[in-house]
């Protein structure tokens, strides 16, 4: 089998969704989700609200524009920007 090393080899691939879930890391609790998430509201409010309707509301990307009266790539650059912010508050 060959790995791509310019895809990231071998290495984990975890994403916002599975890490919140539970799978991968165990270290992860509910406080630690709720507290990454007041620390994204307290820095970008829409952030925070795209994450809230994404991932506990099941919200496609459609949705969540029509909601909020933006764009579906706004959407998604905030639900990217609103991942990564995530992923790195809930690094160990």
């Amino acid at each position: 089998m060959i790995i791509c090393e310019r895809h990231g080899g071998a290495a984990e691939r975890v994403t916002l969704d599975s890490r919140l879930l539970g799978e991968g890391r165990q270290d992860t609790s509910v406080l630690d989700i709720d507290n990454a998430l007041r620390e994204l509201e307290a820095l970008d409010p829409a952030l925070a609200q795209v994450v809230e309707m994404r991932y506990f509301g099941g919200y496609t990307d459609a949705e969540i524009a029509s909601a909020m009266d933006i764009s579906d790539r706004t959407v998604r650059r905030h639900w990217d920007k609103a991942r990564a912010f995530m992923l790195a508050q809930l690094e160990p």
